[in-house]
């Protein structure tokens, strides 16, 4: 009986092994279609490989990149970690009369945004503010923004990606992802233009034509003026179009939340005597909080990737350079996300660390060192947090129109990841009992062709485990 079970065993590993060699040179054969496209691609089951295509060469790996930025942060501050933001005043009011500046300080918060706060943006601070008793501020709106460095754009973005809402500066103190949001449509009476959250902080010179064709429809808005706080709107407009919404970055992010602010509070009663500027130098906020938002990071993780935002991302490796490293600065936080890939068993050699979200094209990861992060959430106590965070086909977020051919027992959560000439998918892939761990990206090519090859990949590999 014990020799019938043994080659029973023995049986089904050879069986196993032509099966699997065969599904690797499938794999191989859908990613080789592309022949422009340089990869680096591996597949684990129980951390043992399945596939494997230059899995130690290291590529640029786009918002792959975030990965391992959301690991870094989730491991290395804890779940229970919030950002917070918080309104100062130097004394208590009197008389329904502050007598002294408004200090608002930031702690590196992304998500204080119309895609969480109630609209109009910041009314609810507002109101915390007016309740408080004040009246009347004698005195400024001063932004405490020294939780990351001054440095606001990184260097190696492309000029062209500064214009995107995903090119967006990241500012210590910030609002609605240091953008602004920017709807215009016709009407019988002219072009309408809607900027939220609204205040004084930008102007608009409407300059766009109404025109009764359809066909004509075309528009753009610019950041102009000396300070580009000017939004200038151009082209044509339909007079039956729709209000179609544009992200714009604000070039002042603390400033740009500092006059959002003091609109509100013009709206909930409270008025500021005062200017909106930055803090000074030997300038400290006074002691007493009026109010204290705090964002949880699971919360952030989530948008970061399941929404690719490249701005949580930044946040995040700054903030982990802030609480771990030297300073919150791009230097400091790329040096703890590595130090944690290296920690997670990665070859610190096959990892280069440029920004938090991918937009450098100097990052670089290998598939084996991509694999070595995911397969060490994957074992560790924040696994469902980090997995959850994931996008999932078919639901909100970057794989919501993508991996339609998976057979209904597979679950794939995964990041996605493009810049021009690459694209990259790697995650998870969950099978009844198996969770197979990816890591593919390619560079050079047509994106869609690499992104279609990426897809067809996975699609197999959960046809072959549902069997």
């Amino acid at each position: 009986m014990k020799s019938a079970w043994l080659w029973t065993i023995l049986g089904s590993a050879l069986l196993a092994a032509p099966a699997r060699a065969d599904l690797a040179a499938e794999l191989r054969a859908r990613l080789e279609q592309s022949a422009k496209t340089r990869w680096t691609a591996l597949v684990l089951d129980g951390g043992e490989p399945v596939f494997a295509l230059d899995a130690d060469e290291a590529r640029v790996p786009a918002s792959n990149m975030k990965l391992v930025t959301t690991a870094a942060a989730l491991s290395l501050l804890g779940p229970d970690y919030a950002h917070e933001t918080r309104l100062v005043t130097v004394g208590r009011p009197q008389a329904g009369v502050l007598r002294g500046a408004l200090y608002v300080v930031g702690g590196g918060d992304p998500t204080i945004s119309r895609r969480f706060d109630p609209e109009p943006l910041l009314s609810d601070w507002a109101e915390k503010v007016a309740r408080s008793g004040i009246k009347r501020i004698v005195g400024d709106l001063v932004a405490d923004d020294r939780f990351f460095e001054a440095l606001t754009v990184h260097p190696d973005w492309e000029r062209p990606d500064l214009e995107k809402w995903y090119g967006a500066p990241i500012c210590g103190l910030s609002l609605n992802d240091n953008c602004a949001d920017v709807s215009v449509g016709g009407s019988a009476g002219g072009v309408v233009v809607v900027v939220r959250p609204s205040s004084d902080y930008l102007q608009v010179e409407q300059q766009a034509r109404l025109i009764g064709d359809k066909k004509q429809h075309r528009f753009g808005v610019v950041r102009a003026g000396k300070e580009r706080r000017t939004l200038q709107i151009t082209g044509k407009v339909w007079s039956g179009a729709r209000p179609y919404e544009a992200s714009i970055p604000v070039e002042d992010p603390a400033l740009f939340f500092l006059h959002v602010l003091k609109a509100r509070l013009a709206e909930a009663g409270v008025e500021v005597t005062g200017e909106c500027r930055r803090l000074q130098p030997g300038e400290e906020p006074g002691g007493l909080t009026l109010y204290r938002r705090q964002a949880p990071l699971p919360r952030t993780l989530q948008v970061t990737n399941q929404r690719s935002q490249n701005f949580y991302a930044e946040c995040l490796l700054k903030t982990i350079g802030r609480e771990k490293g030297e300073r919150g600065t791009w230097l400091a936080g790329a040096k703890r996300v590595k130090d944690f890939a290296a920690s997670a068993g990665a070859d610190p050699a096959q990892v280069t660390v440029a920004d938090g979200s991918g937009l450098s094209r100097e990052n670089r990861l290998s598939a084996r060192a991509l694999t070595a992060v995911l397969s060490h959430m994957q074992r560790g106590a924040h696994a469902e947090i980090y997995r959850g965070s994931l996008a999932s086909p078919g639901e909100e977020g970057t794989l919501k129109r993508r991996l339609r051919g998976l057979p209904p027992t597979a679950e794939v959560r995964g990041k996605t990841g493009t810049l021009t000439g690459v694209s990259a998918l790697s995650g998870y892939l969950k099978v009844g009992d198996r969770e197979l761990v990816f890591a593919l990206i390619g560079n050079g090519g047509s994106t869609g062709t690499i992104r279609n090859a990426m897809d067809a990949v996975v699609e197999r590999l959960a046809k072959h485990y549902a069997r």
